[in-house]
């Protein structure tokens, strides 16, 4: 029984371990939060450009660039630069017709580096939620998955915390760019500032944070699932 208490420990933290991972995988560089940021920050930025009847004044987070994006060339740069970050072994990014400043490059790399490892994370833990699950199944040990829903809602809170109260450069930055929409973490000497809408790190958090609920309630989902398939049927 030693045995299986264990097993179950381990199938409860690859169940924690894959849901804030995974999370993270799909939703870096996420092209469907860019989508609604983007029409947000357009829709911002026309109302602005109305009031004010001054195009150079439509965004007070765009630096003085001796180039303007426009808004097609914006989305069709951050989906080359998505696939290229995406590219698990491609440490460059080509844009359409631009070059990143090498500054840049090495500030996304160091993000792709997280992304990197959260993807290496979540395959070694779904491949053990498998395993654990197989030798569980025999005692019909189905519960680390409540476990493991609950230690993924304990762990994210500490990363949350960790987020709010480091002082490391990347979590400083990080808060500059979810709470004050700064991204300054970038060098301005290129165009990636225009192609970031200012609200597109926050809805990242956002996003990640909903993610993490819809995979925890899903494992509970499962647990679930399973009881009620297990239980006989009356005739």
């Amino acid at each position: 029984m030693e045995r299986y208490r264990k097993i179950s420990f381990i199938a409860s933290l690859c169940v924690a371990l894959f849901i804030i991972n995974f999370a993270f995988c799909i939703l870096c560089m996420n092209k469907a939060v860019y989508e609604r940021c983007f029409e947000n920050y357009v829709a911002d930025v026309n109302v602005e450009e109305d009031l004010t009847l001054d195009v150079s004044t439509a965004t007070d987070t765009d630096a003085d660039y001796s180039v303007r994006l426009e808004d097609f060339e914006r989305k069709a740069n951050f989906e080359k630069l998505s696939e290229d970050f995406k590219a698990f072994f491609k440490g460059k990014y080509e844009l359409i017709g631009y070059e990143l400043d090498e500054h840049n490059v090495d500030r996304l790399n160091h993000i792709k580096w997280f992304y990197r490892l959260a993807w290496f994370v979540s395959i070694a833990t779904l491949a053990g939620m498998v395993h654990s699950f197989v030798i569980l199944s025999k005692r019909r040990m189905f519960m680390p998955f409540i476990y493991g829903g609950v230690l993924a809602a304990f762990f994210t809170s500490v990363n949350a915390l960790v987020f709010m109260k480091s002082d490391k450069e990347f979590y400083v930055a990080a808060r500059d760019m979810v709470f004050r929409k700064n991204y300054s973490y970038f060098s301005d000497k290129d165009i990636l500032l225009q192609i970031l809408p200012p609200d597109y790190a926050r809805w990242m958090a956002i996003a990640y944070l909903l993610f993490v609920a819809v995979l925890i309630i899903l494992m509970i989902f499962i647990r679930w699932f399973i009881l009620f398939c297990g239980r006989p049927h009356k005739f």
